[in-house]
């Protein structure tokens, strides 16, 4: 009787065991919910502009021994980093720094360069006139735009994460930081 229970026990274990199929679990991804943005003026010395940020944002500013007013958006929370970058201009530089700004994007986009949406801006009252581009796929940049007084100034700005592009899993904080930049263009003015 005691052989024949243990036979029992060994039998219903390796029929439990046939019956389950092991395969890996996907790899998961950190679910991403970004607070309501509220947003402040952002007017540094230091900065030939100014505009709102999200106080999510920590504004990063280069070293002293850097001539060009450059500086970075960084987002610790979504592991991301709005990188900006000024330069001076005249009215014969601009046409080139515009096309390279351009060729930047369009290097960024995925291979195909139906990926780029763009969308104008213009305040002629600030003289601030600019592009937002949006990349669409999984690309290195998401967002990025530029800004011109098409005379003396140019900003251009890139968002990049911290993390492989994967525009499904990033698609809430891509959306978030898109508005961040879309507020930081309506509200920007040149000093």
């Amino acid at each position: 009787m005691k052989h024949s229970w243990v036979g029992c026990c060994a039998w219903m274990a390796s029929l439990c065991l046939a019956c389950v199929d092991y395969a890996p679990k996907p790899r998961g991804y950190v679910r991403i919910e970004p607070e309501a943005a509220v947003y402040q003026l952002l007017d540094l010395p230091e900065l030939p502009c100014l505009f709102e940020v999200s106080q999510a944002a920590t504004v990063e500013l280069p070293d002293a021994q850097n001539a060009s007013p450059m500086f970075n958006l960084a987002y610790p929370s979504l592991r991301a980093k709005l990188y900006c970058s000024y330069l001076p201009i005249t009215p014969a530089t601009f046409p080139e720094v515009e096309a390279e700004s351009r060729r930047l994007v369009a290097r960024l986009s995925a291979g195909a360069p139906g990926n780029i949406r763009e969308k104008a801006y213009a305040h002629p009252e600030a003289k601030v006139f600019g592009s937002l581009f949006l990349l669409e796929g999984n690309s290195a940049s998401p967002v990025q735009f530029l800004l011109t007084d098409s005379a003396s100034h140019f900003l251009r700005g890139a968002l990049y994460f911290d993390c492989r592009p994967n525009a499904d899993s990033l698609a809430p904080a891509i959306d978030y930081l898109r508005q961040d930049v879309i507020e930081l263009m309506q509200t920007f003015r040149w000093r």
